[in-house]
């Protein structure tokens, strides 16, 4: 499969080398140059181990980092859009959706008309918040979520200084999904995974 994921930090980074690893092809879309500058030349913006042999195995193979510029012809190949960017916190513990509703503005911008993608939120938000903020978002804009596109949440549960183990040995997958195309899809990414997989409501 073909992904595209949407912020190289973090989450962002481990979410696509752990894809790569997994054989997928993954298009890392960052926008802060100094950091995918860093990544392209197969070096990590930060410290973590087994991330960054991980970087070099897959750089320029199944893992492809690119800025805004590159993003319409990632979107156009891709099956699945994750989101891994920042959405932080403000005085009243509201999660700061900017980041995440400009990123999903860019991915509608360039994405085909004719090809069922699901688009998948990793950054951290409160419980609901796809179904009563991202899904209004898109059906603002005329998009019917389950027969243009599909909506899915897929949180992670990565500890820092540990990311990559736990990405590669979690115990369990959980996603979100809007419905069952959407579920299929993104369980096919899965596909090789041996620890199990819950599809449960948004």
């Amino acid at each position: 499969m073909v992904i595209t994921v949407f912020g190289l930090g973090f989450v962002g980074l481990t979410t696509s080398l752990g894809f790569s690893e997994y054989g997928h092809k993954v298009y890392g879309v960052e926008v802060n140059e100094e950091r995918l500058n860093t990544i392209k030349s197969g070096k990590l913006p930060f410290l973590e181990p087994g991330l960054d042999e991980a970087l070099t195995r897959h750089l320029n193979k199944n893992f492809q980092p690119i800025g805004s510029d590159q993003l319409a012809e990632a979107v156009a190949q891709s099956d699945s859009v994750y989101y891994c960017v920042g959405t932080p916190y403000g005085k009243d513990g509201q999660a700061d959706l900017t980041y995440l509703l400009n990123a999903i503005d860019q991915t509608l911008a360039v994405c085909p008309q004719d090809k069922y993608q699901v688009l998948v939120v990793k950054s951290t938000i409160p419980p609901s918040t796809t179904s009563q903020k991202v899904i209004p978002h898109l059906q603002a804009k005329g998009l019917k979520v389950g027969e243009n596109l599909g909506v899915a949440n897929n949180p992670e549960f990565l500890r820092e200084g540990h990311c990559w183990d736990d990405f590669m040995n979690a115990d369990r997958i959980v996603l979100g999904v809007s419905d069952e195309r959407s579920a299929q899809l993104l369980r096919q990414i899965y596909a090789t995974v041996k620890e199990p997989v819950y599809c449960v409501s948004l």
